[in-house]
Order: structure tokens, then C-alpha cells, then sequence
């Protein structure tokens, strides 16, 4: 009788369904070591290396994050939203930003993986959602520490430090998206139609149902 090896049994059983094709990487990656990974593959796409528990633990030490830098005079006011205010936002309005901008769009994500495919896990969806909010909270970060004040009603006067801001959160919304985009391959198993008109139609429902929300309950 022929035998099988460990990674073809991994790819048998990813073939079967029994696991997700985001879990038979892993368990590849275990059982053949590859090269590392250069920085900047690993900043695009961390998901293959970090998931589930971890990566929650990450997304919860990013949620912290923000809302210390909601101190600094920055709002976290929706999926892909931030903006800086006069005023401080209550502690109360920072940590229920967080809530409608992390598990409710990871809840989304998730709802909507479950519809496609039977084993998908809402832990990898929190994990790898609130991972990828990272490049927000250094966006807001970079607003908090150059955007000057402005008068209320006035328009921002552009500035050297304002440029520089409008670069860096350029920047940083892309690195968001492409991590996003990422995350929610890795962690629904989608591919196709499925993984890219899910990815705009989730994304687009996470920033209109945050709003909503903030508005009815901030």
C-alpha cells in the first residue's frame, strides 16, 4: 500500500473540507518550514503567521490603543473614519467607537463567511479584524501629534504638518484595506467573486451600520 505524506494528508484534508485552506497553510508552514518571510510581505499579509487567539489579543492591544489616542483630541468615529476634534471625547464614546469599528464588523465578516462556507470561526474574524485596524490607530496617532488646532468652523489652514499627515493617512488607510482584504481571505477560506464582492459589500455595510449606530447611541 502506498504511503502518504504528512503534507499530502494536510492537502487531503483541505481538499475534503475538513479544514480551512487558511488552517492547511499553517499546518504546511509547520511541517515544511519555508523561508522567512521579508518585513514587508509579513506587513502586508501577517494573517498566514498570526490568527485566531493571538491575533486577538493584538486587535485588543490596538483597540487600547485608540482609544488612548482619542486623548489626544482624535475620534474613532466609524469602520474607516477618524477626525479631530476641539474637544475630548468621554472615555465612554471612545470605548463604544472601538465597539461598532471591531466585533461588529468581525461579526459581519463572519456572518457572512458562515453562509458560504460551514467551518469558519468567529474568533479568527475578531483576531484578524482587529489586527488590521493597526494602521488606523498610526494614522490617528500621526493626527493626534501634527494636525494643528483649528477655530471651530474654520477650514484647517494647510501646513507642512498637515501635508504630511494627509500622506501618511493616505497611507495608512491602503495598508488598512490591503490587511483587511487579506485578513478576511485568510480567515473565510473565499476565493473568487465570493472573497471580492463580499469584501466591498461588508466593507461598505461595516462603515453605514457604524455610523448609524454611533449616531443613535454616541
Amino acid at each position: 500500500m502506498m504511503r502518504t505524506t504528512p503534507d499530502e494528508r494536510v492537502r487531503a484534508l483541505v481538499r475534503d473540507n475538513v479544514i480551512k485552506p487558511a488552517e492547511g497553510e499553517r499546518l504546511l508552514a509547520t511541517l515544511s518550514p519555508r523561508p522567512p518571510r521579508s518585513g514587508w510581505r509579513l506587513a502586508l499579509n501577517p494573517f498566514e503567521r498570526f490568527g485566531g487567539g493571538i491575533a486577538a489579543a493584538a486587535g485588543l492591544a490596538v483597540a487600547a490603543l485608540s482609544v488612548a489616542i482619542t486623548r489626544l483630541g482624535v475620534r474613532f468615529d466609524g469602520f474607516l473614519d477618524l477626525h479631530a476634534t476641539p474637544d475630548v471625547a468621554p472615555i465612554t464614546t471612545a470605548l463604544l467607537e472601538q465597539a461598532l469599528a471591531w466585533p461588529l464588523p468581525a461579526l459581519l465578516f463572519w456572518a457572512y463567511a458562515r453562509l458560504l462556507r460551514r467551518r469558519v470561526r468567529i474568533i479568527d474574524f475578531v483576531g484578524v479584524i482587529g489586527l488590521s485596524r493597526a494602521p488606523l490607530a498610526l494614522a490617528g496617532l500621526a493626527l493626534g501629534l501634527l494636525a494643528p488646532e483649528a477655530p471651530a468652523g474654520a477650514v484647517p489652514r494647510l501646513t507642512p504638518e498637515l501635508a504630511a499627515f494627509a500622506v501618511a493617512a493616505t497611507l495608512c488607510l491602503a495598508w488598512f484595506l490591503t490587511l483587511l482584504y487579506q485578513a478576511f481571505k485568510n480567515a473565510s477560506g473565499l476565493r473568487g467573486a465570493a472573497l471580492i464582492a463580499g469584501f466591498i459589500g461588508l466593507v461598505t455595510a461595516s462603515e453605514i451600520l457604524s455610523k448609524v449606530a454611533l449616531a443613535h447611541l454616541g
